[in-house]
């Protein structure tokens, strides 16, 4: 009960920080995703830098960026899961990858041209900042050593007056602190769970926002990349049962 509950409280979590993050958008400060890096990092080293960088530009990039392509990218999390497990190789990589690249292309095209609001560098650094963090996600050492002194850095978001900023400090590292107890668990991958549920619900909590508009195109791309995901998951699932079974004839 106790960990449904945490897994609850995790999606929930999600959707506050997607639904902060498009409110004030134009004023958001790039230290509401500092902060939360900030606290894992002793537990990291030199991957806890890389999470920083990673956050940080992903950070700065939001002010000149649409909300929806910028929650958008955060889908790649579970893709690159998908083709960096063991079940994968690289014949699946490159396959996925030519095709969420094509994506990114057509986005960044559209953006060029003028039918989509950003611009195509913008695009491609947030790319870059979220498989970056999930680099320094994926090769972390679990802990339970943080820096409780980066919380503190939400005092200057308040006297500033980014009280949406904070909601997303704190809805981060919130996440992350679910991510880390429910790792810690044997029984049932909770954290693979929460990788597949946090991008999924964060958009979804975008798209029925009234105050938010997300172009269809942008919707269709989503799709498309949740869609690849899940395609390459279950054919990979599926070609690994099939060979457990030949081999246990």
């Amino acid at each position: 009960m106790f960990i449904t509950l945490h897994f609850v409280v995790t999606t929930l979590l999600a959707i506050v920080c997607a639904q902060s993050m498009g409110l004030n958008q134009n004023e958001f400060s790039a230290l509401a995703l500092l902060i939360p890096a900030l606290w894992v990092l002793p537990q990291k080293g030199i991957k806890g830098l890389f999470l920083v960088a990673g956050m940080l530009a992903y950070g700065l990039t939001l002010p000149h960026q649409s909300i929806a392509l910028s929650v958008t990218q955060w889908i790649l999390f579970p893709l690159l899961m998908v083709i960096f497990s063991r079940r994968s190789s690289k014949r699946v990589r490159y396959i996925t990858a030519s095709i969420v690249l094509t994506l990114q292309a057509g986005v960044m095209v559209s953006q060029a041209i003028g039918s989509l609001d950003g611009m195509p560098m913008i695009t491609a650094i947030q790319m870059l900042s979220v498989c970056l963090t999930w680099w320094a996600a994926k090769h972390k050492s679990t802990s339970t050593k943080q820096s409780w002194w980066a919380l503190g850095l939400i005092v200057p978001l308040w006297f500033a007056g980014f009280f949406h900023a904070i909601l997303v400090a704190i809805s981060i590292t919130g996440i992350i602190s679910s991510l880390e107890s429910l790792s810690r668990l044997k029984k049932f991958n909770w954290s693979k769970l929460i990788c597949w549920t946090v991008p999924t619900v964060g958009f979804a909590a975008i798209v029925v926002s009234p105050n938010i508009e997300v172009p269809h195109s942008v919707i269709v791309v989503w799709m498309c990349l949740l869609g690849t995901a899940w395609m390459t998951d279950y054919i990979l699932r599926s070609i690994e049962k099939e060979q457990d079974t030949i081999g246990s004839k």
